[in-house]
């Protein structure tokens, strides 16, 4: 696992942070903004190194683009829902939202890279992978319907928050592949296509708040723990 240095200034999701302690398995840092936090340095040590490969990727993405590839080549696409309440951005939920229409169909296909979009909180709360083809749901309540067919695919979850306070907003990104993305963004039910380099950056960042979103989690239930225990004592 990658060792922080006490003065060593390193950077997570909410900006660049100087150590000034470690002390196993915490550590005790000051962000640039004078605001000091102790932080797991498991859960850093990820974060850090993800941000220090995707500036790597970037630096090559150039020459990425100009190599010739063979095979089928990854697409990659926001798929925008519209979400009614809080429990809709639950893994239950999002499973529900793994439908496409005949005009959109043939874009789906195994090894697809989306990310899952709710466009009235405006945030982006999931990343997936399709892992078969579509399949016609015959009792759908739109099949039957003229042009109407309906067709429901398999993922498999990469990351994921049903928390708003751990997803990505709108406002704290850019999107350099999909121009007037605010604008597409307002249209539920479709699939945009982006490039890679967009797509990695966002999974990167969806990643990292539902990691930190899961350590929250964590400390909570050490807190109940704790509680419990003093109660029986």
């Amino acid at each position: 696992m990658f060792e922080f240095e006490v003065d060593g200034i390193y950077q997570n999701r909410k900006g660049k942070y100087t150590v000034l302690s470690v002390d196993p398995p915490k550590m005790t840092v000051r962000y640039e903004d004078g605001t000091y936090a102790d932080l797991k340095i498991e859960l850093q040590a990820r974060i850090w190194e993800n941000i220090v490969a995707e500036q790597e990727a970037k630096s090559l993405s150039r020459a990425r683009r100009r190599r010739s590839t063979s095979g089928i080549d990854t697409q990659y696409y926001i798929r925008t829902l519209r979400v009614a309440a809080a429990d809709d951005l639950s893994l239950d939920a999002l499973h529900e939202h793994t439908t496409v229409n005949e005009e959109n169909k043939e874009k789906i296909k195994p090894g697809v890279r989306l990310i899952f979009y709710a466009v009235e909180p405006a945030i982006f709360f999931a990343v997936a992978t399709v892992t078969g083809y579509p399949a016609e749901i015959p009792d759908h309540p739109a099949a039957g319907q003229p042009g109407a067919e309906v067709y429901d695919y398999p993922i498999d979850i990469d990351a994921h928050s049903d928390n708003e306070d751990y997803t990505v907003a709108l406002d704290s990104i850019e999107l350099e592949s999909l121009p007037n993305f605010k604008e597409l963004l307002r249209k539920a039910g479709n699939y945009y296509t982006i490039n890679e380099d967009d797509f990695e950056l966002l999974a990167e960042l969806l990643t990292e708040v539902s990691e930190e979103d899961d350590e929250e989690l964590e400390d909570d239930d050490e807190v109940i723990e704790l509680e419990e225990e003093e109660e029986i004592d």
